[in-house]
């Protein structure tokens, strides 16, 4: 079969590889679509301690075609996605339920083939049925179920007004999830104005270009939550003074490795400031395909570009280049 292959730092390629054949314990799913990630781009660029080669690839939706012999929930035929995190269940942290900081972790598309293929083996207790759901919306389960993490993480409450830096695929999906989790106000700020228009179709009450923040001093008190998005650490360092007395930070956006960025220790103890991460997902697939399956998130209008897998190559660039693009998505 045809797959997608990172052969080392900045090399890729497609080309024939064995066709996967089911453990007892797993599945293999025909893909239909799979959506490009800045993990991919990481292992692009050799940012990850994992090896060379593989196939990435873990936003993946598609129809089982072959059952190993100890799977009895899943049926030839289903359509389905999955959880590309396999957790040991047996360390320290996954006793402690923080099956994301697993010491023994394994990863679909990272640590072992993932899903920029024709077919791809996963273990079948990380498989998720989406039923008759369109394959376009369900391929952002992975992504959303990241975000739902992220927003329970935050905890917004009604009545709470949220600044959003970022209007990416990411940042889109948590201007809708905060919403729908109780937020009364998001105010986004992003750099494209084709982005800011975006986010007003999909609720933001407010938008407001970077560069222009002085107009978000007209919350005199700030907000009660403020999300990075961006990844960008200059943005990040200036989180924390548009939040209110007693009000959270969500660094959401991945910065480079090594990044640093300036806070106040007396601001963070004097106004009360509380700071939150958010990594990668734990257990809330369900929770991300009741929004979908529901339509309470909306995913289309996030989808930019589709490529065929032979020219997976292009669909990694564009998203690693300046070039106008949204959620990207990969077909065999």
């Amino acid at each position: 079969m045809r797959a997608a292959v990172i052969e080392g730092p900045g090399k890729v390629t497609v080309r024939e590889v064995p066709e996967p054949e089911p453990a007892p314990d797993e599945v293999v799913i025909e893909v239909d679509s799979a959506g490009v990630c800045g993990t991919d781009l990481h292992l692009l660029r050799g940012e990850l301690p994992y090896p060379y080669p593989i196939t990435p690839g873990h936003e993946v939706v598609g129809t089982v075609v072959k059952v190993g012999r100890d799977v009895s929930s899943i049926e030839p035929g289903s359509r389905v996605t999955f959880d590309p995190n396999i957790p040991c269940g047996k360390c320290y942290f996954c006793r402690r339920m923080r099956f994301n900081h697993c010491l023994d972790w394994q990863g679909i598309g990272i640590t072992r083939e993932g899903g920029f293929a024709e077919r791809v083996a996963v273990p079948g207790k990380v498989v998720y049925p989406v039923g008759d759901m369109p394959f376009e919306r369900a391929v952002f389960a992975e992504p959303l179920a990241c975000v739902v993490y992220g927003v329970l993480r935050a905890d917004p409450k009604p009545g709470d007004r949220v600044l959003l830096f970022g209007a990416g695929p990411i940042g889109l999906l948590l201007l809708q999830v905060l919403k729908v989790a109780g937020a009364t106000s998001v105010t986004v700020v992003e750099v494209r104005e084709e982005r800011l228009r975006l986010a007003e179709e999909l609720g933001a009450e407010r938008t407001v270009r970077a560069g222009h923040e002085e107009a978000l001093r007209e919350a005199p008190f700030g907000y009660d939550i403020v999300v990075d998005a961006t990844g960008v650490p200059e943005v990040v360092s200036r989180c924390a003074d548009f939040v209110t007395p007693g009000g959270k930070v969500l660094l959401f956006g991945v910065c480079p490795e090594g990044a640093t960025v300036r806070l106040s220790p007396f601001q963070i103890y004097r106004r009360d400031i509380t700071i939150l991460g958010s990594f990668a997902l734990n257990y809330t697939m369900d929770r991300a395909l009741e929004l979908l399956s529901s339509g309470s998130v909306r995913v289309e209008p996030l989808i930019s570009h589709r490529f065929p897998l032979e020219r997976f190559p292009e669909a990694l660039e564009l998203v690693g280049s300046d070039e106008p693009s949204l959620k990207v998505l990969v077909r065999p």
